[in-house]
């Protein structure tokens, strides 16, 4: 169901919040949070359970941002994230087309797609589309209201778009 008030917005916002932590940003070393549920079970012998957590915590992800009316480039770019951090192309495969990258892979088994955040990175895009749009609960009305939306979009810092909640 997409959001239909700004209160169906804020709680949108505040569940992808919640993903993005538990995801990546679970284990702590000083101020910098570098790993999280995903990449702890990265680290574990049964890959499946990595893989199935990706995908159910990107797929919600992604619901939600189709929910929040996030543009498509924001849902497509997202996709592609989740897509890597899920498995269906490893960090590891990436690296090796880097040409010195090998001592990377020898660290730590599985240790680059631990460290990979594409929970993070992919729930940043959509809070960010979220946070770059005027929404307006109601229905599109004629030019003068648009008129009207549209100036109050250009008077808020760093609004991109209106979006119709109705």
């Amino acid at each position: 169901m997409l959001a239909r008030s700004h209160d169906h917005i804020r709680r949108i916002y505040d569940s992808i919040e919640s993903v993005k932590r538990l995801s990546d940003r679970v284990i702590g070393i000083g101020p910098i949070n570098i790993i999280g549920l995903d990449g702890i079970l990265a680290l574990l012998p049964i890959p499946i359970l990595s893989t199935a957590y990706s995908i159910l915590a990107g797929g919600f992800l992604l619901i939600q941002g189709i929910r929040s009316h996030a543009t498509l480039s924001t849902i497509a770019t997202s996709f592609i994230i989740l897509a890597i951090d899920a498995g269906l192309t490893t960090v590891e495969e990436l690296l090796q087309l880097i040409p010195g990258a090998g001592w990377l892979l020898a660290i730590i088994p599985g240790g680059a797609d631990a460290l990979f955040q594409g929970h993070l990175y992919a729930a940043h895009l959509i809070q960010k589309d979220i946070d770059r749009t005027h929404y307006v609960e109601g229905r599109r009305g004629n030019a003068d209201e648009h008129r009207e939306h549209l100036a109050d979009m250009r008077a808020q810092k760093g609004k991109k778009r209106v979006v119709y909640l109705g």
